[in-house]
């Protein structure tokens, strides 16, 4: 009976240690084998918003966002002076994503390390994915943001409201200073429209992966 007490307690604690093993060190999505930007899918739709500005009615409009949810690339300062709508989009776990300047901008890469770094210090992971303002990446940009590990992506075309849609399409939806939007047919958009991840749109199935911290 000794004997019988001991190996399940030697086994409890090989599973506690497996278990807090999976939950630490946690692997590393990478959708593409080399650099790759990432513009359509095979699999739905997908809805993504670039977040640069707060315009009216948007802190409200997450507040009441259900899921499924779009994916929310959000630029650094704006991360930075929005620490209330950071804090709905983390209480409610709506995926996001890293928003950059536009690609000229980045000739000097620090800009991008410390954008990482800030995403980093509100959502404590580096983003799994990046875009920049202008949809471009130049050849030394992709590979640096590869070696990060970091997926490229660009949409496939902007949200309107009368849009057809394709399969794998990727829909983006600007939010910044001088873009005008309806967060009413937004809703009736995403209502009326089965949407899907991004990953779930790449591969067809949904997966929870994170990078490791």
């Amino acid at each position: 009976m000794r004997r019988i007490l001991l190996l399940l307690a030697f086994l409890f604690l090989i599973l506690l240690f497996y278990q807090k093993e999976i939950t630490t060190v946690l692997p590393v999505f990478n959708a593409t084998n080399e650099p790759t930007i990432i513009s359509k899918g095979h699999y739905g739709q997908t809805l993504m918003l670039e977040v640069s500005f707060s315009h009216e009615g948007f802190e409200t409009w997450l507040e009441n966002l259900k899921s499924p949810y779009p994916i929310l690339l959000l630029d650094s300062a704006w991360i930075e002076r929005s620490s209330s709508m950071v804090e709905i989009i983390k209480d409610k776990r709506i995926p996001t994503a890293l928003l950059g300047h536009n690609s000229i901008d980045y000739t000097n890469k620090k800009l991008l390390e410390d954008e990482i770094a800030s995403y980093k210090k509100y959502f404590d992971k580096e983003p799994l994915w990046f875009m920049t303002k202008d949809y471009i990446f130049p050849e030394d940009l992709q590979q640096f943001i590869f070696n990060q590990r970091i997926n490229m992506l660009i949409p496939t075309v902007l949200w309107h409201q009368e849009l057809p849609l394709e399969e794998g399409m990727i829909i983006s939806v600007p939010l910044h200073a001088h873009s005008t939007i309806d967060f009413e047919q937004l809703t009736l958009f995403m209502q009326q429209n089965s949407l899907v991840s991004i990953e779930e749109n790449l591969f067809g199935y949904q997966i929870k992966m994170a990078k490791r911290q």
